[in-house]
């Protein structure tokens, strides 16, 4: 009887296991799924490459205005 539950107790152990990896395993691949590792090539059609994030100016212009500019002395 001792052999049994023993055994039993493996089996389950072994099937916990098995279902937290195949979970991990399921958050790994929407990771992966979520995150362009690369850009497009030039010349392919398609989603453009993702554009870098602008600064904010300190100027208080809008965003697509154009950077101020000194006069040189």
């Amino acid at each position: 009887m001792n052999a049994f539950l023993t055994a039993a107790a493996l089996v389950v152990l072994i099937a916990a296991a098995a279902y937290v990896i195949h979970r991990l395993n399921l958050q790994h691949a929407d990771r992966i799924a979520a995150y362009r590792y690369s850009a497009p090539r030039p010349g392919r059609r398609g989603h453009r490459a993702p554009q870098p994030h602008r600064a904010p100016s300190t100027t208080g212009d809008h965003p697509g205005a154009p950077p101020a500019t000194r006069p040189r002395p």
